[in-house]
């Protein structure tokens, strides 16, 4: 029976923008020999995530859990708020952590950069930063991909093309690669 990953996230992980639809999730679990089950959602931030991943999970049938998400939450309102702030954002991937890995085995994948939202950017690159101490307090395993993200010019020329936030092939096929060969990937992949 093939493993059954469950991916929870944003429209990163949903893979908005990418014309063949796959997105990174669907070319990493290709490549691995997986069947992903994408519950990526576009514009969720991490409160959206921690209130549904729960329900969504209950009878998928998951061997395992990724979940990665932070975008959204570094966004300002219109009331130029943070949508989620940084005490609250670090307080919901504790929950996710230590709530998923009693279904089980949980990855997280860093939050991913926004091409067109400079200040944004700075708060995900924050968080990302953020989640490697927060991650190994709790001992999940982390794929911090967000530095070699940003400084791909083919994530934010592909974004910046489209609709500033999201890339096409290449930049998902990028983030795909960095995770496959992430050691933290590979070993929580085995386990």
């Amino acid at each position: 029976m093939t493993m059954r990953i469950g991916f929870f996230g944003d429209s990163f992980i949903a893979g908005i923008g990418d014309p063949e639809g796959k997105g990174w999730v669907g070319r990493v679990c290709e490549r691995a020999g997986v069947t992903a089950v994408n519950f990526g959602v576009g514009g969720d931030t991490g409160e959206d995530i921690l209130a549904r991943w729960r329900r969504e999970a209950e009878g998928a049938d998951l061997d395992r859990i990724v979940f990665s998400f932070g975008a959204n939450d570094c966004l300002l309102t219109e009331r130029k708020r943070i949508r989620v702030g940084q005490v609250d954002r670090l307080k919901i991937a504790k929950t996710l952590m230590v709530d998923a890995a009693r279904i089980a085995p949980v990855l997280f994948v860093s939050p991913l950069p926004v091409a067109g939202d400079k200040a944004a950017t700075t708060r995900i690159g924050e968080m990302a930063r953020q989640l490697i101490t927060f991650t190994r307090l709790h001992k999940t395993p982390y794929v911090n991909i967000f530095e070699a993200v940003n400084a791909a010019p083919i994530w934010h020329d592909e974004a910046m093309a489209a609709d500033g936030a999201h890339p096409g092939t290449m930049g998902y096929e990028l983030v795909a690669s960095l995770v496959e060969e992430s050691p933290e990937w590979q070993a929580w992949l085995k386990a």
